[in-house]
């Protein structure tokens, strides 16, 4: 598979391997009749976590969250890492949150102070990190209170993004730390039993380890406009031909972001292709898309391929 990378300049990007001690998630399978409220009390217990699933897949459903038959929905799930000897907190969140700045948050997280290292063998919750678009009707103090439960202030989840821009609107990308997202134990169960049946092999739950840190880095770099370092990064992904449905759905929509970026509006057009190709019902928000983004979408939607590699 080839994935043309824009020649900016003399720029070379290395796209830096990052590992998890276990993949986040499970893909679900959408049956007839099925909506977003019904998986998130099967899955977590609570209706709650159904915002945070539609956000997760870059759905828009309607209001009711009906799924269509057959549709791939990831879920969300925060992980857990058992802390080793000398490992920190800015290591942990060099390595799972996409910046070694963000092991203050990552010890407060966990209720822990950020000024004494973990210990040894003790198990530190990792957040499922959200890429979530405002919209215009939408404020910082409305996402924290949905998403963080009041824990954290809006001053928290601006430093957590590393950005000190007095206001916030339409379009702005924000990444918020989900620790609530964890699936109840008869569902743990049930999924433990389901993999139990056909172990996959070292390398691939390599991949898949890796895939879920990457796509941390994807979001990551949207958020901060390294648009290059998204293809770079896109570019390894796809390359195995290992990633789960939804986990290539979404590295494709972050490479077709970044084309348009670039100018390039019929890779970005080639691109959405492949990502409808394995999900037919895709849709992009009008409403916390550019109006560039959604033009290339909707072009590419007058056809579509085969899924497979981009040229």
């Amino acid at each position: 598979m080839r994935i043309r990378i824009p020649c900016i300049g003399a720029m070379l990007v290395c796209a830096a391997c990052l590992f998890t001690e276990e993949a986040a998630g499970w893909v679900h399978v959408a049956r007839a009749g099925e909506n977003l409220d019904e998986l998130s009390s099967r899955y977590y217990g609570s209706r709650d976590i159904s915002i945070a699933i539609r956000a997760a897949n870059g759905f828009m459903h309607p209001d009711d969250g009906r799924l269509l038959q057959g549709e791939r929905v990831e879920l969300p799930e925060m992980i857990y890492h058992e802390v080793k000897d000398d490992e920190e907190w800015d290591q942990l969140a060099d390595r799972y949150l996409g910046s070694p700045k963000r092991g203050r948050f990552l010890a407060e997280l966990n209720g822990l102070s950020p000024d004494e290292n973990p210990a040894p063998g003790k198990i530190v919750k990792i957040p499922y990190q959200l890429l979530y678009v405002l919209a215009p009707d939408e404020s910082l103090k409305s996402i924290a209170r949905i998403f963080l439960q009041g824990k954290h202030s809006v001053k928290w989840l601006k430093e957590y993004n590393f950005k000190k821009k007095k206001k916030w609107g339409r379009g702005d990308p924000l990444l918020v730390p989900l620790m609530n997202v964890e699936f109840t134990q008869k569902e743990k169960k049930r999924i433990e039993e389901i993999r139990g049946g056909g172990s996959p092999s070292a390398e691939d739950q390599q991949v898949q380890v890796d895939a879920v840190a990457q796509m941390t880095k994807l979001r990551e770099s949207f958020a901060q406009g390294k648009y290059v370092l998204i293809v770079a990064t896109a570019h390894r992904l796809l390359g195995t031909g290992k990633l789960t449905v939804p986990q290539q759905i979404g590295v494709y929509k972050y490479l077709a972001f970044a084309y348009v970026a670039f100018g390039d509006m019929a890779q970005a057009r080639e691109t959405f292709r492949h990502a409808l190709a394995l999900q037919p019902g895709m849709e992009l928000s009008p409403i916390t898309t550019s109006p560039k983004i959604l033009k290339a979408f909707r072009d590419a939607k007058k056809g579509i391929v085969s899924p497979g590699g981009i040229k």
